[in-house]
């Protein structure tokens, strides 16, 4: 989760599935040509979107393996949203209780072995088949499956891990490169693009806003 300025995101595309929530001033919102005003907005994964918003806001990205993307889709989130006491006081935990998104375990539990490793050190499975071996798979077998279960392919994925270890380590005042390198990206160069690519502006404008990230 994400909370602070609503920034001046260029059109992007993530990769799990995010609920935008404006904690002040509705945001705009276009998945194509057309913007509409919202308050509250579930953006699917992996969709083209533009973002523009002038208040503070907070992004509730799902877990692509513990999140029930389904159980949201079913949620009218306007009445969610109204039925909030404390729009800017609330956390993560209590957004998704409040949305319907409920805790699942994953469908096979060597996928979410290998999902809670890659969680951890994404960094260090550059290649499907080392993610593959640490559970017993072939990596055929282990594609297909983490794609059913995930969502979405391995390298895809991945990315978004290693992301969420640049986001950290900005958060805690760190430099780009040395995200970068803890990332296992070959130079902040790199990361800057890839992360502009998918969170829609460069990983250098974090460093100045002091966002809580959790």
């Amino acid at each position: 989760m994400y909370v602070g300025p609503s920034l001046a995101l260029e059109p992007h595309r993530n990769a799990v599935a995010t609920v935008a929530i404006a904690l002040g001033t509705p945001f705009l919102l276009s998945f194509g040509e057309v913007f509409t005003s919202r308050r509250i907005a579930l953006i699917p994964p992996n969709t083209r979107h533009h973002l523009r918003g002038t208040g503070p806001m907070a992004f509730v990205y799902l877990d692509a393996l513990g999140d029930d993307y389904q159980a949201i889709l079913a949620t009218d989130l306007e009445v969610a949203y109204e039925q909030v006491d404390d729009v800017a006081g609330w956390d993560v935990a209590r957004w998704c209780e409040a949305l319907g998104v409920p805790s699942r375990a994953a469908g096979d539990p060597r996928v979410a072995k290998a999902v809670r490793r890659l969680d951890a050190r994404p960094q260090e499975f550059e290649h499907l088949a080392d993610l593959a071996a640490v559970v017993g798979l072939s990596p055929s077998r282990f594609h297909a499956l983490f794609r059913r279960e995930v969502g979405m392919p391995f390298r895809r994925y991945r990315l978004w891990r290693r992301m969420a270890v640049v986001m950290r380590w900005v958060a805690t005042g760190r430099s780009l490169t040395d995200a970068a390198h803890e990332a296992g990206f070959a130079s902040s160069a790199h990361l800057s693009t890839t992360f502009r690519d998918m969170f829609g502006l460069p990983p250098s404008r974090l460093l100045h806003l002091n966002p809580t990230i959790v």
